[in-house]
């Protein structure tokens, strides 16, 4: 089984590392068949983020040349929150050079990343329902190929305010919003992070992945979302195996926004 990697940031992100070269060395040593590079871009800081995707394409294009034959090479982008700014969402993605778009929430307007709060404290449930909401917006606004790491907030909690989520709460919400995806031809990501960063589930769980299939979703990628070189490829073996639990039989890889099937 060749495995792909469709969730990877460079040093363009706003993390800082690592270099797309050391990316391509990571996946080319790990005989991955392809990596998607999707740096950050959130609409929240404006316009200079174009400036990420500007400085991403000289890096891919020269990892091209070097990788070529050996590693399939997408440059792509993590649109963070594009719900709160539709136009420049648009803008974003309307970038010629753009091989796949990953649409996520990390925050709701006006509170900070979900990575930074302080879940002892959090009204659990007004949380979820607030992600729902923002999800369902930026689901319908349709500035993605594909949904980010659904449940993102649930990497960050604590045990004790896992315990206090009951995720089945909030599913007849998020299967409209998995039957929207699915009706416009778009599709979902398993995220490895939950499983290389000891939460113990890919984001999201093998039940939303069902969830997607029973809606008639047929699109859905893998990914790390590593932030590391040494990050880059882990578990990937651990999301085939949560698709083929869910009843998929192949996953896909985007090359000029059009999905290539790989069966598992």
């Amino acid at each position: 089984m060749t495995y792909y990697d469709s969730h990877v940031h460079s040093k363009n992100s706003k993390d800082g590392v690592p270099s797309v070269d050391a990316i391509c060395e990571r996946a080319v040593s790990m005989g991955l068949g392809g990596v998607a590079i999707t740096d950050h871009a959130d609409v929240d800081l404006g316009e200079s983020e174009l400036d990420v995707l500007r400085a991403l394409e000289d890096d891919v294009s020269a990892a091209r040349e070097k990788y070529g034959g050996r590693l399939e090479i997408s440059m792509g982008v993590e649109l963070g929150d594009g719900n709160h700014n539709q136009a420049l969402a648009e803008k974003i993605v309307s970038q010629e050079s753009l091989d796949f778009v990953i649409g996520s929430i990390h925050r709701q307007r006006e509170r900070k990343d979900y990575y930074y709060l302080d879940y002892e404290h959090e009204d659990i449930d007004d949380l979820m329902r607030g992600y729902y909401r923002e999800l369902r917006e930026l689901v319908r606004g349709g500035c993605f190929d594909v949904v980010g790491h659904i449940n993102y907030q649930i990497r960050y909690m604590n045990a004790a305010a896992r315990a206090r989520l009951d995720l089945s709460l909030y599913y007849d919400i998020l299967r409209e919003i998995l039957e929207d995806v699915a009706r416009a031809g778009k599709g979902i990501e398993i995220n490895t992070s939950g499983l290389w960063r000891g939460v113990g589930f890919t984001i999201p769980t093998l039940e939303v992945a069902r969830m997607f299939r029973d809606a008639g979703g047929e699109i859905i990628t893998t990914g790390s979302d590593s932030h590391r070189a040494e990050h880059v490829g882990l578990k990937l073996d651990g999301a085939l195996e949560c698709l083929k639990a869910a009843g998929f039989r192949r996953f896909a890889f985007f090359k000029g926004r059009k999905p290539f099937f790989h069966d598992i």
